[in-house]
């Protein structure tokens, strides 16, 4: 009758609406428990076979010339549409969460307002996001007297190494302003993230999914929301698939942002 009931209930969970990344790290997440309760062979036949550990695609070559992607609006791979106001609360939280992780202080009502306007007139994601990091607010960041934490030092050097396929001197990067170095580090990442979306296959998706495991692993206190907190990589990679490239773009921003404000901030 347990076996019953717990199959019962899995199968009235994989028909309702909950979203696919949060399904996928459900099922997951069940699946030690219910290969206990009901043996591996009626969990497979459940939650279908294990999935293979996603691993890290290869990190493509960006020329040290390579301009910077940042604005570039890239044609989608996956065609999803919206009504007007999920648009626009996407774009309001988007705008809010964007503006307090790259400069670290919340956005004006009329900031949100004008970037409001550009986003619902085709503007994309990455636009604004240039837009924050070259404006003369963000410069003024930039020539402040705060140099990169101990932990971001080793966050950045690790990061860059493993994601990006780059390698760089603690000394060097000790040396320079914290918020130039956040900028710097997204651009380099935004970089590899455009050559990957050129790629036939799910390499840009691997990547995402093995970033966003990492730093929900490592560092859950810098994740600002549920969806951000999931640390399975196949979770992430159903949420990478399933929404537009310029989510996608914008969640990597958010995320490093965030993590490098919280490293910042931590005890050292």
């Amino acid at each position: 009758m347990k076996k019953i009931a717990v199959a019962f209930l899995f199968l009235s969970l994989s028909t309702s609406s909950v979203q696919a990344s949060f399904l996928e790290n459900l099922k997951e997440n069940m699946r030690p428990t219910l290969n206990r309760l009901l043996g591996e062979d009626l969990t497979t036949n459940l939650l279908g076979q294990a999935p293979s550990v996603i691993e890290l695609p290869e990190i493509p070559k960006i020329k040290n010339n390579a301009k910077s992607v940042i604005g570039l609006n890239t044609k989608p791979k996956v065609e999803v549409s919206y009504e007007k106001e999920q648009i626009d609360r996407f774009n309001y939280i988007f705008i809010q969460e964007m503006v307090k992780s790259v400069r670290q202080m919340e956005p004006s009502g009329e900031e949100v307002s004008r970037w409001m306007n550009v986003l619902s007139q085709n503007g994309s994601r990455e636009g604004v996001y240039s837009a924050l990091v070259l404006d003369n607010t963000y410069m003024g960041l930039q020539n402040l007297d705060r140099l990169v934490a101990p932990k971001v030092l080793d966050f950045t050097v690790d990061f860059l190494s493993k994601f990006v396929n780059k390698s760089i001197s603690k000394d060097n990067l000790a040396k320079v302003n914290f918020f130039v170095v956040k900028r710097e580090i997204a651009e380099r990442t935004l970089q590899v993230v455009d050559e990957l979306f050129k790629k036939s296959g799910d390499d840009i998706y691997d990547w995402y999914a093995v970033f966003s495991s990492d730093l929900a692993n490592k560092y859950p206190k810098a994740m600002t929301n549920e969806v951000r907190k999931v640390t399975s990589p196949l979770a992430h990679k159903a949420w990478a698939k399933s929404v537009p490239d310029q989510f996608v773009k914008s969640e990597i921003l958010i995320k490093l942002h965030e993590v490098f404000n919280h490293l910042q901030s931590s005890p050292q």
